[in-house]
C-alpha cells in the first residue's frame, strides 16, 4: 500500500514537471505574457463549463479560482451529487486530475480543498425524529445515519 502511494506521488510529480516544461501556461516560463500570466490569462466559469462538458455534459462547474500552484486554475465542479476539484493550465491545453501535494509540508492540497467543498453543516441536519442516547446537552455529539430498509 505504501509503495502504491509512493509510485502515485512520483507519477504526479513527473506529470507536473513534464507539463511545466512544455506549456506557456505555467508560471515562471517565458512566453507572450512576460512572466505575469494572470495579466493576460483568464478562465471564466462558462469557459470551464465548456471544457468539462466536452468530457461529460452532466458536469456542473461551481467556480474557478487561482490555484495554489502557479500556472493552474482550480475548477470546482459537481458531478452526480459530489463536489470535486480539477485543474486547468493557464494555456487551457491541459486538464489535470488528481492530488497536488506540497513537497515541503506533505499536505495534500487537493484533498484539503475537497474536504472544504463537501463539508456537511451539521446544524442543518434535522434531528426532530432522532433517537438520543446519552445526555441531550453533551458538548460533543455523534450523529449516526442508518438506512431502515
Amino acid at each position: 500500500m505504501v509503495m502504491r502511494k509512493l509510485i502515485s506521488l512520483i507519477a504526479a510529480a513527473f506529470t507536473i514537471l513534464i507539463l511545466a516544461t512544455g506549456s506557456y501556461g505555467f508560471a515562471g516560463t517565458t512566453g507572450a505574457c512576460g512572466g505575469d500570466c494572470q495579466s493576460c490569462h483568464s478562465l471564466k466559469p462558462a469557459e470551464a463549463q465548456g471544457i468539462l462538458s466536452s468530457f461529460n455534459p452532466s458536469i456542473k462547474v461551481l467556480g474557478v479560482a487561482k490555484s495554489k500552484v502557479g500556472g493552474l486554475w482550480e475548477v470546482t465542479f459537481e458531478f452526480m451529487g459530489k463536489k470535486s476539484v480539477i485543474y486547468v493550465d493557464y494555456a487551457k491545453k491541459h486538464l489535470i486530475q488528481g492530488s497536488i501535494i506540497d513537497i515541503k509540508t506533505k499536505a495534500d492540497i487537493t484533498s484539503e480543498r475537497m474536504s472544504q467543498l463537501n463539508k456537511v453543516d451539521v446544524s442543518k441536519i434535522p434531528l426532530s425524529d432522532a433517537l438520543i442516547l446519552g445526555k441531550a446537552n453533551a458538548p460533543i455529539r455523534v450523529i449516526v445515519f442508518d438506512d431502515p430498509v
